[in-house]
């Protein structure tokens, strides 16, 4: 993904671009995704590391957040905050412990070894978030009350000197 593109996006309307994206997995449940953006919202950015961010972040919340139902419901908003996008993630799904949300962006860190998966996709939309879009992603959640991400980075990535 390094050698992807620098471009102008609307966020608003790339959101919903991502989740046409993702509607042959989400037509199949009663899931409910909710975009909130600040009107007009244009980005000079990576667009493919936000894609991949948003993209794991939604499959996460249908595998670990709903597991046993089919009527979850998520929420992202972003806004501008100064020269900072604040893009935020909620779903209402089951929730992490404290010390799965220590650990969620290490390595291969996964609460279902075994089962497929290898760990590191959090690990991915950390470094994404950091090194690509030079910002930051913090997550709260709890134990049967959901979990949110907030991810911050600049809304005009300079270039590289």
């Amino acid at each position: 993904q390094s050698s992807e593109q620098k471009r102008r996006i609307d966020l608003g309307s790339y959101l919903h671009e991502i989740m046409n994206s993702l509607h042959p997995t989400l037509k199949r449940t009663q899931h409910q995704v909710e975009i909130h953006c600040q009107e007009g919202l244009g980005l000079e950015t990576f667009p493919g590391a936000l894609y991949q961010i948003v993209v794991n972040l939604v499959l996460n919340s249908l595998m670990h957040g709903f597991p046993n139902r089919n009527d979850g419901h998520i929420h992202i908003g972003a806004r501008l905050v100064g020269e900072n996008v604040v893009l935020t993630y909620r779903d209402d799904g089951v929730g992490m412990s404290d010390e799965v949300c220590k650990k969620i962006f290490e390595p291969f860190f996964t609460t279902r070894r075994g089962e497929g998966g290898s760990g590191l996709g959090m690990h991915i939309v950390w470094n994404l978030a950091t090194q690509v879009l030079h910002g930051s992603i913090t997550v709260e959640s709890a134990p049967g009350h959901g979990t949110a991400f907030e991810l911050r980075f600049p809304a005009e990535i300079r270039e590289e000197k």
